[in-house]
């Protein structure tokens, strides 16, 4: 019973990691104002694997997006934050998490097809060395994905180096918070890597205990 929990769990982690696939890692919100004659109720930048999109809230609910950085003035204001190199360096951290997610994809699976061989063959769950190869393979997928999700804490000093002004005490300073305005904060794709991560260490743990 308790390898068919561990099981279910491992199966949730692929679901955070095809969250984490899925979803933006990071966005920066600015709340109602104007420009202009317009009135805007929230624009919302958003870091994705590829691309940067702004979306916009107008007076009518209507939203516009933009996948090209240079075609969005970042955070849509009177002032607008220019950006040097096309966030090149937002790429860079972005890269890596994407890199880590998908080697701790892949370890998540082989835990996953390792537990049902246990599942499956009572004689191989008797065996030591294979509920050590299962444990051990759930013990990287868990730091693998820490590696990911950790990575995004460089995000406020990628975003320091690839945007010419910067709000003080803002998001090149710390990866979560709010100002003037403006919040910014880490994506659902990250909380989700984040969950993933705590789930695997509870499937590993059930793996470890069972019996069958």
């Amino acid at each position: 019973m308790k390898l068919k929990i561990g099981i279910g769990l491992q199966v949730l982690v692929l679901v955070g990691c095809i969250i984490g696939f899925a979803l933006p890692w990071y966005q920066i919100k600015r709340s109602s104002y104007e420009i202009g004659l317009s009135n805007i109720d929230e624009a919302v930048t958003y870091f994705r694997w590829k691309d940067v999109q702004c979306v916009v809230g107008g007076e009518e609910e209507s939203k516009e997006s933009y996948s090209d950085a240079s075609s969005c003035p970042l955070f849509l204001t009177t002032k607008p934050i220019y950006v040097t190199n096309e966030f090149d360096d937002v790429a860079k951290i972005l890269n890596t998490c994407l890199s880590f997610l998908v080697i701790g994809a892949a370890l998540a699976l082989g835990t996953a097809l390792l537990q049902l061989i246990l599942l499956l063959s009572p004689k191989l769950c008797r065996s030591i060395i294979w509920k050590i190869l299962c444990i051990g393979c759930s013990m990287a997928t868990i730091a693998i994905l820490f590696v990911s999700f950790f990575t995004l804490f460089g995000m406020p000093k990628a975003l320091d180096d690839d945007i010419v002004f910067c709000l003080d005490d803002a998001w090149c300073d710390k990866i979560y918070g709010s100002s003037d305005g403006y919040s910014w904060m880490p994506g659902g794709g990250w909380w989700a890597t984040l969950a993933a991560c705590f789930t695997a260490l509870c499937a590993g743990l059930f793996t470890l205990v069972s019996s069958r």
